[in-house]
């Protein structure tokens, strides 16, 4: 028998590439929106690790090929659903050594407005079970664990991490028109039913009106949102032109530019009936102001979150958040966040090894 000590075959070091649609805002492409800052937050905590990475964003199915030849990952995150399941037969055969991931962002309720989304899911399984290298992965506990009990163990989670670049605080008041003298309450992301805006928005006129303050909503509009946010944008128009209270609307911006906004504002509503992680909590954390959530947002105090449906709940939060313990709230939101991202970083190195 020999006994020479062979070397061990040399393992690749992990190229990590994620690739987003390319989605356009008032008619321009931009990379001010959450799916392409929840990959740069993953892209630039990898690096700092050591990992190549990368997040860019792309046209169509048709180019992916071109990225994937010039990047060479091992593995490539496809962001969403978007990414027709024949696509990936073709890409299998170009690139037989690259692990191709389909990343889950919504819990159920999100996914079925999707009217393709189990279907498209049930033939990525289809292909996985031909022999091609492909998984589905999901960004949220829960969510990966329904699916994994319908769909099986290859089902992966591959959490968010909130891993923004510092901002300058020397730019933090330039170019900034906010009321002062108003209560300002930030409720910002996509203007969609599932994310109860405008309930939010008719509790907070309550909740300012029991401080005797006039209040300033502020939110984000934008055309690249899904149809479902002109009803709602529509009907928030009109529930604030009956009030003494003011809705304030802003475009999307730079992630940098948004931060800037947030820290303007006296608190922040993220309210909603369904979330995977919701990075605009994570941004309110992360500037210290106090936020009032739902409890799908694991890192912000119990104490700030409530029910959708309770307005009792709600104004009790938003009570809690508005308190002389809103700085020791605030440092406790950002402990939970820190704790999130450290379980995050060791579920991302585990994955890609």
């Amino acid at each position: 028998m020999c006994s020479c000590n062979h070397p061990s075959p040399k393992k690749h070091k992990p190229r990590i590439q994620f690739i987003i649609k390319e989605r356009k805002a008032y008619g321009t492409k931009t990379k001010c929106y959450g799916l392409f800052n929840s990959c740069n937050f993953i892209v630039n905590k990898l690096k700092e690790h050591g990992i190549e990475a990368e997040a860019i964003q792309v046209v169509d199915n048709n180019c992916i090929d071109k990225h994937v030849s010039r990047f060479k990952p091992t593995h490539c995150f496809i962001e969403a659903l978007w990414v027709v399941p024949s696509k990936f037969e073709a890409l299998a055969k170009l690139h037989p050594k690259v692990k191709w991931i389909v990343r889950l962002h919504s819990m159920i309720p999100f996914l079925v407005s999707e009217g393709m989304a189990f279907e498209w899911i049930q033939e990525y399984i289809q292909l996985r079970n031909s022999g091609i290298k492909l998984e589905l992965s999901c960004n949220n506990e829960v969510m990966t664990e329904d699916m994994r009990k319908h769909y099986g163990n290859f089902i992966t989670y591959s959490p968010n991490i909130y891993f923004p670049k510092q901002v300058d605080k020397k730019m933090l008041s330039k170019n900034i028109l906010i009321d002062k003298n108003a209560l300002n309450i930030g409720c910002f992301g996509a203007l969609r039913v599932l994310k109860n805006h405008a309930q939010q928005a008719m509790w907070a006129m309550d909740f300012a009106e029991s401080l005797g303050k006039k209040m300033h909503f502020h939110v984000n509009i934008s055309e690249h949102e899904q149809r479902e946010a002109g009803p709602v944008l529509r009907n928030m128009r009109a529930m604030f032109a009956s009030s003494n209270h003011k809705l304030i609307e802003h475009p999307w911006y730079e992630h940098k530019d948004f931060i800037n906004i947030i820290r303007h504002m006296d608190m922040g509503m993220q309210v909603s009936f369904t979330e995977t992680f919701n990075i605009v909590a994570a941004d309110f954390v992360n500037a210290g102001i106090p936020i009032v959530v739902s409890n799908e947002i694991k890192f912000v105090n119990p104490i700030c979150r409530a029910e959708p449906t309770r307005k009792a709940s709600v104004i009790s939060a938003l009570i809690c958040a508005n308190s002389i313990f809103r700085k020791l709230l605030c440092k406790w939101n950002k402990i939970l966040l820190d704790n999130h991202n450290k379980q995050s970083v060791t579920q991302w190195l585990n994955i890609i090894q």
